[in-house]
């Protein structure tokens, strides 16, 4: 239980919680008699395990703990984020790319992966594992931006089949295989997503595929100079 009020003290990153937040985290919606004073226990405990009375405080909102940037891994990864995508906006993709590996290195498995992930854990376990993925999707971005087409395939191939409905990992991978010189196999991307699409869910592929897909067919040699954030601008024009 000390485990599991740590796990939602820090889901809130030190934003207070009330004692019937805690309480319905902690006990999954079904608190026991007398929680509200065995939370208080749990606190005092806690505190003492952590050594330092000043880590969990309380103040008329609720119980939060108070934690750097540096505590936390969590917050260092998107504290990477937030500077490699600064550093992409000034055209500095190098360092970019190089801070969302420093990001993407911290993870050493499932958030929270030995914590029951119910309630506030849940949602922070999805909210850090969609971090994560958009993080790997902008730095393999930013690699085929820098030229190293061949190189993001076996990554993106993984990730595409991992998450074969995000469109963007796909639209990527076929973008990366088209400019690696494999146009075939950037088609049969297309083609066995299509009919997964059709099989499983009854849809067609969206626009963004169906267009990248015409200009994979065509040639068209702005494929090749295209910035990978701005393929959707690309596959909308008329053109393509």
């Amino acid at each position: 239980m000390l485990r599991r009020l740590l796990a939602v003290l820090l889901c809130r990153s030190g934003r207070p919680l009330s004692l019937d937040e805690l309480a319905e985290a902690l006990w999954e919606d079904s608190p026991p008699d007398g929680a509200r004073s065995t939370l208080q226990v749990y606190v005092h405990r806690l505190r003492k395990v952590l050594g330092d009375s000043g880590r969990v405080v309380h103040n008329g909102a609720g119980y939060r703990i108070v934690v750097e940037a540096a505590d936390v891994d969590a917050m260092r990864f998107e504290a990477a984020i937030a500077r490699a995508r600064s550093a992409r906006g000034r055209g500095e993709l190098e360092q970019a790319g190089g801070l969302l590996g420093e990001a993407t290195a911290l993870w050493r498995g499932r958030p929270y992966a030995d914590i029951a992930g119910t309630g506030i854990i849940a949602g922070e376990i999805r909210r850090l594992e969609e971090l994560r993925l958009l993080a790997d999707q902008e730095r393999l971005e930013i690699a085929l931006d820098r030229g190293r087409h061949a190189q993001v395939v076996p990554e993106l191939t993984d990730l595409a089949d991992g998450h074969p409905y995000r469109e963007r990992l796909l639209a990527l991978l076929m973008l990366a295989l088209y400019r690696s010189g494999r146009q075939a196999d950037a088609l049969e991307v297309f083609r066995r997503t299509r009919l997964r699409l059709s099989q499983e869910l009854g849809v067609e592929p969206t626009r963004l595929l169906q267009r990248l897909h015409e200009a994979i067919l065509r040639g068209d040699g702005r494929l090749l100079l295209i910035e990978a954030d701005r393929l959707d601008g690309l596959c909308a024009a008329s053109s393509v």
